[in-house]
């Protein structure tokens, strides 16, 4: 709040204006105020939102290296439960997301140099319903970069560019070390850059920003079934085409396709995608530094954005979070 000005700093009274002026200027400014309020109330909920938001609001360890507020980001009204990335102020990079049960696990590599994608890796566990870190492990060091997350049951699935890793995840939070079931190479072509669970089978996505893009769908007995070849295209019993600039997916309860894009710092964006074809039934700008995607019980969205962690600190966009999306809050673009 501003300080009341002192006396020197007081017109003297013949410079003050008469009641007229006063009284006629008040009434414009009361006028110009309505015609705000009415424009305000008349634009799109995403245009309203504050941009200078309330960093305590926001569950777990805010970053101390960058004092900025949130970024305003388009299609915030669809924008539920907001939590900090875990690992921030140690300079983890956020990329693979899932969910699992009650909790969001999110795999991340510790970064703070642009030139260096890959590091030192953990997966962090998030209690879903207030965002509180429940427990994190590391992941072996040739995991530097784990793209995306998938579980199925009680097994998690890590990707890394030209490996799968299979864990036993209750086990891991136990004891916070990985407790590895299987391991397996990929086919580079399928990269995998992100991966997602459904049914019987495991999909595996490639970043491309030009090009054919390809998400695989793997059958999970195929997976490891203690073959020494990597893991190939032949192997995949369905293909769908992706978007250009993928960097994860998911499905949803009544099976659709949800795939995320963002590509640096440029803005990002989310596509529903129909499961039987891979046609793009609807598109929507997203938060730019989305990442991986993952899909909770009660049929809300979840994602992660890199945007704002110090490695992506110079960035327009400042949002490094994990967020809840409400599909039925999305507006498409035209």
């Amino acid at each position: 709040m501003a300080g009341l000005p002192d006396r020197k700093s007081l017109p003297d009274r013949k410079s003050l204006p008469d009641r007229r002026s006063f009284v006629s200027g008040a009434a414009a400014g009361l006028l110009c105020a309505s015609l705000a309020s009415a424009q305000d109330r008349l634009a799109p909920a995403q245009d309203r939102r504050a941009p200078a938001q309330d960093r305590l609001a926001i569950a777990g360890e805010p970053p101390r290296y960058d004092p900025r507020p949130l970024s305003a980001v388009p299609n915030a009204q669809a924008i539920g439960r907001r939590y900090w990335v875990p690992g921030l102020n140690e300079g983890y990079v956020p990329q693979g997301l899932t969910v699992a049960g009650n909790d969001i696990l999110v795999a991340a590599y510790r970064s703070i140099d642009p030139r260096q994608d890959n590091g030192l890796a953990k997966v962090f566990r998030l209690a879903r319903r207030d965002g509180r870190l429940a427990g994190s492990f590391d992941l072996p060091e040739a995991y530097g970069h784990p793209g995306g997350l998938a579980s199925s049951g009680t097994r998690l699935f890590v990707a890394n560019s030209g490996r799968l890793l299979a864990l036993d995840l209750p086990a891991s939070l136990r004891s916070g070390s990985p407790a590895i079931i299987g391991e397996r190479r990929v086919d580079k072509t399928m990269g995998p850059s992100f991966l997602a669970c459904e049914g019987d089978a495991l999909w595996f996505g490639p970043f491309r920003r030009q090009g054919e893009a390809i998400l695989y769908g793997v059958p999970l007995t195929r997976v490891f079934d203690g073959g020494s070849d990597p893991i190939g295209p032949g192997d995949a019993s369905r293909r769908l085409p992706l978007p250009l600039l993928a960097q994860g997916a998911t499905f949803d309860r009544s099976g659709g396709l949800w795939i995320s894009e963002s590509a640096g710092n440029r803005a990002g964006a989310l596509h529903r995608l129909d499961p039987r074809s891979g046609a793009v039934l609807a598109s929507y700008a997203a938060p730019g530094g989305i990442e991986d995607l993952g899909c909770a019980t009660d049929g809300r969205l979840w994602a992660v954005s890199e945007a704002g962690s110090q490695r992506w600190s110079r960035w327009e966009t400042f949002y490094p979070l994990v967020f809840e999306i409400d599909p039925g809050k999305l507006i498409a673009q035209g």
